[in-house]
């Protein structure tokens, strides 16, 4: 079972949660996590999150994401939380919120 730390960012404290396999943004509602979100599918891309460490423990990017992604300029240590998915298995996960531009940090 993964660790998913949350860094504090404008939008909240810092959380830490212990999560199974399943999609990132069940994580961010269940621990109340300081992400930003809004359509829940990959349109809005308001749920922005930096893998700060811990990237292999998510699944590679749908191709739906990486198009959104690659419209926004945004670089590849960023996925959307609605969209990405936890593997199963022990590890860290530590993600950054990020809002407005592609890189500006809450």
């Amino acid at each position: 079972m993964p660790t998913v730390e949350f860094e504090a960012s404008a939008l909240g404290p810092a959380v830490t949660a212990e999560a199974g396999a399943g999609r990132l943004i069940d994580v961010c509602d269940d621990a109340r996590a300081p992400v930003a979100f809004s359509c829940r599918d990959a349109r809005c891309a308001t749920c922005r999150v930096e893998v700060v460490e811990g990237e292999q423990l998510l699944e590679p990017p749908t191709r739906g994401e990486r198009d959104l992604l690659d419209r926004l300029g945004a670089p590849p240590r960023l996925r959307l939380a609605c969209k990405a998915v936890l593997r199963a298995g022990p590890g860290l996960i530590r993600l950054r919120g990020v809002i407005g531009g592609t890189g500006e940090r809450c």
